[in-house]
């Protein structure tokens, strides 16, 4: 069986990116290779699985580290690049972390690039900068030895890579932005659509007036946000919040407790930190309406996720979710958000639910493999090129 090659740092911090990366495994299983996984730590592929609901077909894995490391974790995307890579027998690498890093792979393999986004822009003063980065003296020192490595070993990778791929038109222009004469194809991440069937068949008269959010309790998701629109909406909606936590994200997660304190609202807002796939269906189930929180988000597999199952999504009208989303539903302060949501409240119905549910199902498995699939066959026929160019010299 031929083998394929996915950097990725850990599959085990669940989100957007792990969903690339897991989606790009199964994409290239499918089409018949033998995966190799090149990452820091070892995946709990069982966790994994259940949160996923489903199995992740790995054949091989090579992992930096012997054991599960919940800090520093973009640095661990540096440390991919102490791996070994063993590229005997590889006919495709492609990186899925997010960053573009140089690794050891020959020009004759075919190596393409899923680039989210150029971190280093995430803590300038630039309209990409993230709240995270920027605001805190804490996170900003954290950070910036990662921006100046990352920056100054980014455009060595660019031109190595074969196929530069971005997760919106959002990304890639900052990406344009970041590297000059750098023209990367969107290929928006997939989302598992049909394992939110179940909840989007839950009729309306089913469900209660509530508004879902799902985020990572991670400062940069802004979920702090979410808080000020229940406060602003009297504390008459209730809102739940679901999502993954990792111990270095426990103050923050008890900054929104405290929050949900202050304002009053402890009978309204309710958080419930690294949800099962079953309690994540069964709270979208339940909900009518979601809310993102983050602005600026780069894609937003959560938005699609809850439109698949039939959820009302208010988002951002800056960011790559309002490429996705109709504009009826973007907000620009969280005043418009909170007044959105008081509207929909009042309007919800099966017609809309509808609507959300179609559009959802553009960005299924099945579509984002067929592009893979093609864009892995331009890869290797660029990489055939330059063999033929190095021999012919």
């Amino acid at each position: 069986m031929t083998k394929a090659v996915v950097i990725h740092h850990t599959l085990n911090t669940l989100g957007g990116e792990t969903t690339v990366a897991i989606e790009t495994i199964e994409s290239l299983h499918e089409l018949g290779y033998e995966v190799e996984l090149v990452t820091v730590q070892p995946p709990d592929l069982d966790s994994i699985s259940r949160a996923y609901g489903k199995k992740i077909h790995i054949g091989k894995t090579k992992s930096l580290l012997p054991f599960k490391l919940n800090y520093f974790g973009i640095y661990q995307r540096l440390l991919t690049m102490l791996s070994s890579i063993d590229l005997k027998d590889t006919e495709v690498v492609i990186n899925t972390h997010g960053d573009a890093l140089p690794y050891r792979i020959s020009g004759a393999t075919p190596y393409l690039l899923y680039l989210h986004f150029p971190t280093f822009l995430m803590s300038s003063t630039a309209s990409y900068a993230s709240n995270k980065y920027r605001k805190s003296l804490f996170w900003r020192a954290y950070f910036k030895p990662y921006t100046v490595i990352t920056h100054s070993l980014a455009m060595r990778a660019i031109t190595r890579s074969s196929l530069i791929l971005t997760n919106s038109t959002f990304s890639r222009e900052a990406i344009r932005e970041a590297f000059a004469d750098v023209h990367p194809y969107v290929l928006y991440p997939p989302v598992d659509t049909k394992r939110f069937l179940h909840a989007y068949s839950q009729p309306i008269n089913a469900r209660e007036m509530k508004v879902l959010v799902v985020a990572r309790f991670s400062p940069e998701k802004q979920i702090e946000n979410a808080i000020t629109v229940a406060h602003l909406l009297g504390g008459n909606i209730k809102f739940h919040i679901v999502g993954s936590l990792t111990p270095a994200n426990r103050p923050y997660f008890k900054m929104l407790q405290n929050m949900i304190e202050t304002y009053g609202l402890t009978q309204t807002v309710t958080l419930t930190p690294n949800a099962s796939n079953e309690e994540l269906i069964d709270a979208m189930s339940k909900s009518m309406i979601y809310l993102h929180t983050m602005i600026g988000e780069h894609f937003g597999v959560s938005i699609i996720e809850a439109m698949a199952a039939g959820l009302i999504p208010i988002v951002p009208a800056y960011g790559g979710c309002s490429e996705t989303v109709p504009s009826e539903y973007q907000y620009h302060t969280l005043q418009e958000a909170a007044d959105c949501i008081a509207k929909n409240a009042k309007t919800i119905d099966d017609k809309k639910r509808l609507q959300m549910h179609d559009i959802s199902r553009q960005f299924s498995p099945d579509s984002f493999r067929k592009a893979m699939k093609q864009y892995i066959e331009q890869a290797k026929s660029q990489a055939s090129m330059y063999r033929s160019s190095r021999a012919q010299s």
